[in-house]
């Protein structure tokens, strides 16, 4: 397989990735949301005081913020780097190097497309593929 098959292959992977984590963390973020001030409005109607439902608004703010930073940490990497391998940009292997150590541990295709990804990162063809590219300029074929 060229190089630029091997890179191809990584955007999508990168992007399939990136769109289940986004979804994922969105329908995680908006049920435990939901969950928090549901308990906190239905604790307020059980005790008779309405303070207490600031306890489940908490909660579920709470939940927010956990979600966005995980969505940061784990969506924004492979989105970079899918978009960034797509357009063959030269940080393109930096970013596909840290979206391949993100997904490593999430058995058993992240493991597949991450261990794929430092292979390619790391080969001499992906070597070569990535210093042949001009900085912040589309790859062009001849």
């Amino acid at each position: 397989m060229s190089a630029d098959q091997n890179n191809k292959i990584l955007a999508i992977g990168f992007a399939a990735f990136a769109g289940i984590f986004f979804f994922t963390f969105m329908l995680l973020l908006v049920v435990s949301a939901g969950v928090f001030v549901a308990l906190g409005i239905t604790f307020a109607n059980e005790t008779g005081n309405s303070q207490q439902a600031g306890i489940g608004i908490l909660g579920g703010v709470f939940a927010i913020v956990f979600y966005v930073v995980l969505g940061l940490i784990f969506v924004l990497p492979p989105a970079i780097a899918s978009w960034k391998l797509f357009k063959r940009r030269k940080k393109a292997r930096l970013w596909g190097t840290i979206a391949a150590i993100l997904v490593v541990p999430f058995l058993p295709l992240g493991t597949f497309l991450g261990i794929y990804g430092l292979w390619f990162f790391f080969s001499a063809e992906g070597k070569q593929f990535y210093s042949n590219l001009l900085v912040g300029a589309p790859y062009t074929r001849i």
